[in-house]
């Protein structure tokens, strides 16, 4: 079977007559009549139902034909997609990232995907990540990195997870913990119920929250500084003179996950497959924590 049989199964399906569908191959009718049954000896099948009024496929006839209709859809997109590699391509990605990843993961991801990529251009905003997923459903980015799933139902993919942990610079008597000074950083509605859940199991005082921050960076200098303890995901590597405790519900570790959130029909351009490729596989390079 090559091209030309596909083509041929496909227009004798659409029209279910012999005459129009060698009108739209520009052949002959005999020369048409004469290649089907060259499919069917070749196969040992037949495609139509002998004695019927008209042209009527068999079942084994109507089985090949929907797949030569997909046949040919896939190689079409298949020859486009070599013809874009054989070209420099042109384009642009939007992307809204949570400022941790932004901050802390992808600017070697974005070096790496322009070495190889150089004529596609990635526009990128960071923020938190309940305002990064209104931008993906206003349709005002193609792509979301964000710290929840938010029950997305397109294309979405689990990037990285990272433990949560209570830090602070030396050790301590956990049962005095709300009366340490607390160095807040924003963690996202779900995952600051998670860690509600886990406090409120714990004491019964609320936390005494003397700092809060936005950046990671801040709150570890903080902390670094014996000014209080803070929750955090191990995004960075820890100071091994940190004190550290797993903060936990239901006996399991609370997790920051990272979540690649997108439109489905972004997988049928070939630079994007790219870019979800390499955002996909880049952790597996990581040095575990």
């Amino acid at each position: 079977m090559n091209e030309k049989d596909w083509l041929i199964l496909r227009a004798v399906y659409q029209h279910k007559n012999i005459t129009r569908a060698a009108e739209q191959l520009y052949t002959s009718q005999p020369a048409l009549s004469y290649r089907l049954r060259q499919i069917e000896r070749k196969l040992a099948i037949r495609l139509f139902e002998e004695g019927q009024k008209g042209l009527v496929f068999s079942a084994q006839g109507e089985y090949l034909a929907q797949h030569a209709v997909t046949v040919l859809s896939d190689l079409q997109q298949l020859k486009l997609n070599l013809h874009s590699l054989d070209q420099a391509q042109q384009g642009e990605i939007s992307l809204g990232v949570s400022s941790n990843y932004a901050a802390y993961r992808l600017p070697p991801l974005l070096s790496q995907f322009r070495q190889t990529h150089p004529g596609i251009r990635v526009s990128l905003m960071s923020g938190f990540s309940e305002d990064i997923i209104q931008k993906l459903l206003r349709g005002e980015i193609d792509m979301a990195l964000v710290k929840d799933d938010f029950n997305w139902k397109e294309g979405k993919h689990l990037i990285e997870e990272d433990d949560y942990v209570l830090v602070n610079s030396q050790d301590f008597d956990f049962a005095l913990l709300p009366h340490m000074p607390q160095i807040k950083i924003h963690h996202g509605a779900h995952v600051t119920q998670l860690i509600e859940r886990w406090w409120n199991a714990n004491f019964s005082h609320a936390p005494n929250i003397t700092m809060e921050v936005d950046k990671l960076e801040v709150c570890m200098a903080m902390v670094e500084h014996g000014l209080g303890y803070a929750i955090v995901a191990t995004y960075l590597p820890l100071p091994e003179h940190f004190y550290r405790r797993p903060v936990s519900v239901d006996g399991t570790t609370v997790k920051n996950r990272t979540w690649l959130l997108h439109r489905h029909n972004l997988n049928a351009t070939p630079y994007m497959q790219a870019f979800i490729h390499l955002l996909q596989t880049a952790q597996q390079g990581l040095t575990p924590r």
